[in-house]
């Protein structure tokens, strides 16, 4: 059954999930988020043509949505005059869609018409981009009259927002991360909105800069900006690569170590408006960096930086009750040569063996530790080099794979005494024996983990979830918060991957992006699919120039039970049911070793 979303807008329920979307090229790796972004493209809207039909008239000023002159007189100009007001290009949510062949136009009377189309997302009104599920229908209904003589549209009085070409899309909006830090230590977090392109870029970045830290970080990560700091004036010049911000009084109430926090937070977000340096000023008084004076180059020079991705040459390789290390980038071209592999030299922490009835394995930070559940999945074990494991019950059931963080805390989830819910241990010293802490996530409600983990930064989780009595699962990213450095809690939710089903597994890639293994609908074959917090799947939008998206999708690998990465998209690895370990080889997979587990850093 279609999904029906009207202007009127009309919904109706699909058989596939809904909803998220991507910045990069093709599935190798391609552009990223802080690279140089393109000039935009000015679109010259064309006005309607004397003696044009009514649905000449409709797809013109669908298409005409596309000119963002400040005016956009020649949209208006497609318009009853009752109706101009009612067009809300910027107050109301944007349909995003992939070909002009998409779009539906037909007259439902002698006074209507109706416009619909196919989606494959949805940008809101604060920038979050959400992918949509095939077999969604966005449809609105116009009314017609003449004026002077000539077809004229009026529109829905709920109003009615942007519908644009994939094309378009691209040429009108930027994919921009807005930073946030730490609150123990001076790294940038990013959270990616989309923006409109233009001379007004770095002005948007900026007002969106001194926004309150969003619900799906709140308590995770912190802002240098006092909760009332506003742009003085409306605007941020930028002359030669140099930006002047002009902030509010209310900056003044900072404290030094916020005050460098608001211009590494400043200096990383206006990169993408090509900005090279900042000058920060209060009311048109220009504030001064002790020892930095009153320019700044770059966040390093505040003494702020980004969590460096974890990639490792090196894996540690499962196969019956053994171990032995691999190199996981070593891509034999076929099986003679996977067959010539020779083996890493083991580390003084590797375990040398582990009974077949310890499943789900994962591997510390630093790898002096692996953890794994019980064939049963009711039990943790911890394993040391020349240690027995420890041993963990804690009248639990269905345990997932666990995951190590960046401060040796070993996450775990499944379903205890009062329901499903998600624990944590702090590993940093088994003497005495760690006790498992639950982490607060009211939001998990009866829904069951189906895997998690954390990222780099530690200040963000993936949570892959069901529920039991529908069956619908969801992908959520949550922020992590601390007290002392413990979990204690994860954040809101905010929804990643929405169209996806039958999700397994979920790995983080860098510090914006993941991997996670699913399947489009029904009839597909699982595969990996990569895609961005805020920006969504690769492989659903027709973007820069191709006309196929599905072309950069990664191959299926229908029978995947885990995935990892030893480094970024480059290194990302799967291990089968029947105990192959794939690696990606551009959009295919490469088999590089049998096996029942495959251990990296953190995953």
């Amino acid at each position: 059954m279609a999904r029906w979303w009207g202007v009127a807008l009309l919904l109706v329920a699909t058989t596939t999930a809904c909803a998220g979307l991507p910045e990069s090229s093709s599935i190798a790796d391609g552009r990223r988020l802080d690279e140089p972004i393109n000039e935009q493209i000015r679109v010259a809207a064309q006005a309607p043509v004397p003696g044009a039909s009514p649905e000449q008239i409709a797809r013109g000023f669908i298409r005409a949505g596309e000119d963002q002159g400040e005016t956009h007189a020649t949209a208006k100009g497609y318009l009853a005059h009752s109706s101009v007001d009612l067009w809300r290009w910027a107050a109301q949510e944007t349909i995003v869609y992939n070909r002009s062949s998409d779009l539906e136009v037909r007259r439902t009377g002698d006074s209507s018409i109706e416009v619909r189309v196919a989606p494959v997302g949805v940008l809101s009104t604060d920038g979050r981009y959400r992918d949509v599920a095939p077999g969604t229908v966005v449809r609105a209904v116009f009314g017609l009259s003449r004026v002077a003589g000539e077809w004229r549209l009026e529109l829905p009085r709920e109003g009615f927002g942007l519908w644009l070409e994939a094309s378009a899309f691209d040429n009108l909006y930027v994919a921009a991360p807005i930073h946030f830090v730490t609150p123990s230590g001076r790294e940038l977090i990013p959270d990616t909105r989309w923006f409109p392109k233009g001379p007004r870029l770095a002005t948007s970045l900026a007002r969106a800069q001194l926004e309150p830290v969003p619900r799906h970080l709140a308590g995770a990560v912190s802002t240098g900006f006092p909760p009332t700091t506003r742009l003085a004036v409306n605007s941020v010049p930028v002359e030669g690569g140099h930006a002047q911000v002009n902030l509010s009084a209310a900056a003044l109430s900072a404290g030094a170590e916020d005050r460098r926090a608001m211009w590494a937070q400043l200096s990383a977000t206006l990169t993408r408006a090509y900005v090279t340096s900042i000058s920060i000023s209060v009311e048109g008084t220009e504030l001064e960096l002790p020892g930095l004076g009153t320019t700044l180059n770059s966040p390093q020079e505040v003494g702020y930086g980004f969590t460096p991705p974890i990639l490792s040459d090196s894996a540690l390789l499962r196969t019956n009750e053994t171990f032995k290390r691999i190199n996981p980038f070593f891509i034999p071209d076929d099986a003679k040569a996977q067959g010539r592999r020779g083996t890493e030299s083991p580390k003084a922490s590797d375990p040398r063996e582990m009974a077949a009835g310890w499943v789900r394995l994962t591997m510390s930070r630093d790898e002096k530790q692996v953890a794994a559940v019980g064939g049963d999945l009711k039990e943790l074990s911890i394993w040391e080099a020349q240690e027995p494991p420890l041993r963990f019950l804690n009248d639990w059931n269905g345990l997932v794979r666990p995951a190590y963080d960046g401060d040796q805390y070993l996450w775990v989830a499944g379903r205890g005494p009062g329901g499903p819910g998600i624990w944590v241990l702090s590993t940093s010293s088994l003497v005495p024996t760690p006790e498992p802490q639950p982490v607060d996530v009211p939001w998990l409600g009866e829904d069951e983990v189906v895997a998690l983990t954390i990222s780099a930064d530690g200040t963000r989780a993936l949570v892959i979830t069901k529920s039991p009595a529908s069956g619908a699962e969801r992908l959520v990213v949550a922020g992590v918060v601390r007290a002392d450095g413990q979990p204690r809690a994860l954040a809101p939710p905010m929804p990643q991957a929405q169209p996806l089903q039958g999700m397994k597994d979920v790995v983080w890639l860098d510090a914006d992006s993941f991997a996670v293994l699913g399947r489009l609908t029904d009839r597909d074959k699982t595969r990996p699919w990569i895609g961005r917090v805020g920006a969504g799947l690769d492989g659903l939008r027709v973007r820069y120039g191709q006309t196929d998206p599905t072309r950069e999708r990664l191959e299926p690998v229908d029978d995947a039970r885990t995935i990892t990465t030893a480094g970024g998209l480059r290194g990302l690895l799967c291990v089968t049911d029947d105990g192959r370990v794939l690696a990606k080889a551009g959009l295919a997979w490469r088999a590089i070793a049998t096996g029942s587990d495959l251990l990296v850093p953190g995953r």
